[in-house]
């Protein structure tokens, strides 16, 4: 139910900004991007390319995951998150079926979904806080959205600090969210949580995040690259709409907007939020409002097309299994 409200609130919030920005600019814009938006399509088609090198290597045993299958189910993984409005709440634990359909078990499926997750996170949280921190102190926002990204930063640095932690200390993190979860009455029945299955999933998490420092560097390098594609894309929209910028500009536009998906996790898609955060972003850096709404439409709309993609592979890999 709060979902649906969320969703409804972002949607309102989506037309208020489309109504103040002008529908008809908004709309000439979108359209302008013409050819551009197919390498766009393409440059975003590359990042899923490279993560899903980074989900296969998370696989602890080598030889049971193709690539093909990766490339699939990490696919397969955006889709569910699209139409269910879900964010990683289901996307993660349906890559981690999936796995288990070659071969892998449960707890192996649900270690390597979540480590290549979280590694990810890991990579966006340190360039939204580099990007935040760098254009507050280059640009001088007004006073209120400066501190708003003071506050963002500081959240993903003590994120961070929290994972490094927990990772060291062989904590386990999920585990004992989980069970406080359970203790307040959040779950319960089928839902009752089996502490125990959890534990021996997070040995095998950490088995990378700290255990295999060679392993875990070579996720970390294809997470970072796997952000290159979406910084060029950024710069073939913005070219296509025809701003011309220092290639400084997509850089800290991707890296400040990393926050989007992190801080409102929980909103439907972002509804409105993304529209409205790349409109703020591209007002700070001296850039056209209008043209930040436009470019997350079209980042909206590519994201649309690789949805079908995955749609397709999930009722491949779901019919091969039966």
């Amino acid at each position: 139910m709060l979902r649906i409200v969320l969703l409804l609130l972002g949607a309102a919030l989506l037309g208020v900004l489309l109504w103040r920005l002008g529908p008809a600019e908004i709309l000439a814009l979108v359209g302008g991007a013409g050819w551009y938006f197919v390498p766009a399509l393409a440059l975003y088609t590359l990042h899923h390319v490279v993560r899903a090198f980074a989900l296969r290597a998370c696989v602890m045993r080598q030889g049971l995951l193709g690539y093909g299958d990766a490339l699939a189910i990490r696919l397969c993984g955006e889709a569910i998150q699209a139409l269910t409005f879900s964010g990683p709440v289901l996307a993660e634990p349906t890559r981690a079926w999936l796995l288990t359909r070659r071969g892998l078990t449960l707890q192996e499926g649900f270690a390597a979904a979540l480590t290549e997750y979280l590694i990810s996170a890991f990579v966006t949280a340190a360039m939204s806080v580099a990007g935040l921190l760098y254009i507050v102190q280059a640009f001088r926002p007004p006073p209120i959205v400066a501190g708003a990204s003071i506050v963002v930063a500081a959240a993903l640095g003590a994120f961070l600090a929290a994972a490094a932690i927990a990772v060291t200390a062989r904590f386990y993190l999920i585990g004992t969210i989980v069970n406080a979860l359970s203790r307040v009455g959040l779950l319960r029945g089928r839902l009752r949580p089996n502490l125990e299955w959890i534990n021996r999933m997070e040995d095998m998490l950490l088995a990378v995040l700290r255990d295999r420092p060679v392993l875990l560097g070579r996720v970390l390098l294809l997470e970072t690259a796997a952000q290159i594609p979406l910084v060029l894309e950024l710069a073939v929209l913005l070219h296509a709409l025809g701003i011309d910028t220092s290639f400084l500009a997509p850089v800290l536009i991707e890296a400040s907007a990393k926050a989007i998906g992190i801080v409102f996790m929980f909103v439907p898609q972002q509804m409105g939020v993304a529209e409205g955060t790349y409109a703020l972003i591209f007002d700070v850096l001296a850039l056209p409002a209008a043209a930040g709404f436009a470019i997350a439409l079209l980042r909206r709309i590519r994201a649309l097309a690789v949805t079908a993609i995955g749609l397709a592979l999930l009722a491949r890999l779901t019919r091969a299994t039966r």
